[in-house]
């Protein structure tokens, strides 16, 4: 993964947004500094977007009615400032957390941010240090990232068919034979032959806080939206991306309700697995979010997220792009299957609209997310079709207590369609987060950005847990159809056809613990991938020749500290 091109920009683009920064910040102090004073010193963790921190504030909306749990949230937004004098520097050591992967046949890495948790072990190690003055607040916490990136077989080409690759589109042997033309996004395999050393900037960031207003660089996951398991426009499936942000420095309580918003631009780049091509490795993202809860029902919140991603040459166009989440690219996959040409350079979208409703007398709350990656040409278009390219996310949770002492028990579920609306029957269509325009997609290091299963995929899952007050375990179980559209746009033979989707199903357990000083988590998943990437040849029902994989999946989490 071509990590360190990307850490080395966002080293700069980051030391300019800075001295911007301190400048408006300057500028908008009149009184003069006081005398400085000796710095505090503390170790303190940070807040990650998924978490079990994040589970326990989301559980809390579920018991306490003046609570609002934030949906569009990250490290910055989720870390409380240091305690002390506004001016007195303070300097607080992150605590360290440590994640471990171990995937016993085949890659399985979502939700992880910059880590590609290939076949074998991989690690993930984050700490760093807080420096908070005045209106500065630095978080810098990079993270350790190791793969062993063990080999397995990516297709076995004697016994399954796959479709020719263009030379350029190779990328060394590591890519998705399908996601050719006009399906085309950057989401390689395997990240190569060799195991994987790389430090990534990780959850950082370097704000200016002024009043209502937080601007400044930042490289952190951010996670916009109600979902649990997947999140449509953005995420922390993949590695955060160096950006720019202009943001509330929390939510805005007025008369009208409780505002909070976000503008971002930043650069996504490709992975070192996709093309030939050498000048096209850089693509520029923008996004617009919003959350409002009305006065009168603190418990419902209404939101709103768009991202518009396009082709640029250099970094230094990026910060003037912070607005083009508001504008129209048009319908760059709106042509017939026919027509199987990518038009490299130009725009794409992404948008949702999404609703989340707490009921803490009840212990419950269900939510929603509706996307789509086309703008309706008129009313009418929007009236009479108004699945198309749609997606969606619902999902529920519920919790209540049980007569054993401090005990809850806790049912979740979650529903994720991003596979092609009906109206593919009636006009072109195309498939979520690949793109005609930007021919890597919507990925950053080969990564999607949005919902962990994938561009046209669907999933379902359920959870049950029992809570005790530190520590909880329970089981789970879900499906996954993945490449969906791919599946349904190649025309495969009729006698193949109907029965080699690509689905997943796995079930598990997971458990989590906390103290004063340490809280640990962890998830087994034993998986059965059936009909892996299409690998069903010999005819349906279910002919001798097919392959499915099983795969074991551990994930563990240590973080140190108190939250």
């Amino acid at each position: 993964m071509q990590f360190m091109s990307t850490r080395v920009t966002m080293g700069r683009l980051a030391r300019a947004v800075m001295v911007v920064s301190a400048f408006g910040a300057a500028s908008a102090i009149h009184a003069q500094l006081p005398r400085p004073s000796l710095p505090t010193i503390s170790v303190r963790p940070v807040v990650f977007v998924i978490s079990d921190s994040v589970d326990q504030l989301r559980l809390r909306s579920l018991t306490d009615a003046g609570y609002g749990f934030p949906l569009l949230r990250s490290t910055s937004t989720l870390t409380a400032p240091l305690a002390g004098n506004y001016w007195q520097p303070k300097i607080s050591f992150v605590s360290p957390r440590v994640m471990v992967v171990d995937n016993s046949a085949i890659p399985l890495t979502q939700n992880d941010g910059p880590l590609w948790a290939g076949r074998g072990r991989s690690t993930s190690a984050t700490t760093g240090v807080r420096i908070e003055l005045g209106p500065l607040r630095a978080i810098i916490a990079p993270e350790l990232l190791n793969s062993e990136n063990s080999n397995w077989q990516l297709r076995d080409t004697v016994r399954f068919y796959a479709p020719p690759i263009p030379k350029e589109r190779q990328g060394g042997g590591f890519v998705f034979p399908w996601y050719m033309p006009p399906l085309s996004i950057d989401q390689p395999l395997r990240m190569g032959a060799k195991k994987l050393h790389t430090i990534d900037a990780g959850q950082s960031s370097a704000l200016i806080y002024l009043g209502p207003v937080a601007f400044g660089a930042a490289t952190e996951n951010e996670w916009w939206g109600p979902g649990i398991r997947n999140a449509i426009v953005l995420s922390n499936n993949a590695g955060g991306f160096p950006h720019i942000l202009v943001r509330t420095s929390e939510p805005i309580r007025t008369r009208y309700g409780t505002f909070d918003a976000r503008l971002i631009a930043g650069g996504i780049s490709e992975s070192g697995f996709f093309d030939t091509t050498s000048t096209n490795n850089l693509q520029a993202i923008s996004l617009a979010g919003l959350a409002y809860s009305p006065p009168r029902n603190p418990n419902l919140t209404l939101g709103f997220a768009r991202a518009v991603y396009g082709t640029v040459d250099k970094w230094k166009t990026i910060p003037g792009r912070i607005l083009r989440s508001f504008s129209n690219p048009g319908r760059p996959n709106n042509r017939s299957l026919a027509d199987s040409s990518t038009y490299p350079g130009g725009e794409d979208q992404v948008y949702s609209l999404f609703a989340r409703w707490a009921a803490p007398r009840d212990g419950f709350e269900s939510y929603v997310e509706w996307s789509r990656t086309e703008l309706p040409a008129n009313l009418r278009d929007l009236l009479v079709a108004p699945n198309h390219t749609q997606g969606y996310t619902i999902g529920f949770q519920w919790r209540k207590p049980t007569t054993a002492a401090a005990g809850t028990v806790r049912l979740q579920g979650e529903v994720t369609t991003l596979e092609q609306s009906a109206t593919f029957r009636d006009r072109p269509i195309g498939s979520y987060y690949t793109s005609r325009k930007v021919v890597q997609g919507y990925t950053h290091h080969g990564q999607v950005i949005g919902a962990s299963i994938g561009p046209g995929a669907s999933a379902q899952w359920l959870a049950f847990d029992y809570l005790a007050h530190t520590w909880y375990a329970g089981p789970f179980a879900g499906r996954t159809r993945l490449n969906e559209d791919m599946h349904s746009v190649y025309g495969w033979p009729q006698y193949i056809g109907y029965c080699n989707h690509d689905v997943s199903l796995y079930t598990g357990v997971r458990s989590g613990w906390r103290s004063k000083y340490l809280s640990a988590t962890a998830d087994l998943t034993f998986g059965n991938r059936i009909n892996a990437w299409f690998q069903e040849q010999s005819g349906c029902p279910n002919g001798p020749s097919r392959l499915d994989i099983r795969n074991r999946t551990l994930s563990v989490t240590l973080s140190a500290g108190a939250f």
